[in-house]
């Protein structure tokens, strides 16, 4: 996910927003397990290595949900903060809507997340 060269003003942003940034940390350590585990070979059902696996795959998405609503719930307080927060729901909503229609504000919040990303490569 993101990661950007830090400048003075981006270190003074980040100060603002520790709390956002500490969080992406532990949420990008979870997303980042849970990939990690789906790219591997599952064990066999029913065995006790397939459980196994199972529980820790399952604990692992559970963490990531976790990581994501304090990640959700956590204001981003500039405009660094704000764009990692649309980077994010860019990374993440697509593939989450998958199978589903895209109704008009699900299109109207990428929209906002392209334009806040947009935003930091001008």
């Amino acid at each position: 996910m993101a990661s950007a060269r830090v400048t003075p003003a981006g270190a003074a942003a980040q100060l603002d927003d520790a709390p956002l940034f500490a969080s992406h940390q532990r949420f990008h350590a979870a997303y980042s397990a849970v990939r990690t585990m789906s790219n591997q070979p599952e064990p066999a059902c029913n065995t006790p290595e397939g459980d196994a696996y199972e529980a820790r795959f399952d604990a692992l998405v559970l963490e990531e949900c976790t990581r994501l609503e304090e990640l959700a719930a956590i204001p981003a307080l500039t405009p660094q903060g704000q764009r990692l927060k649309a980077e994010i729901i860019l990374a993440l909503l697509p593939e989450h809507l998958r199978y589903s229609e895209m109704d008009g504000e699900t299109q109207l919040i990428l929209s906002l997340a392209r334009d806040l990303v947009r935003e930091k490569a001008a």
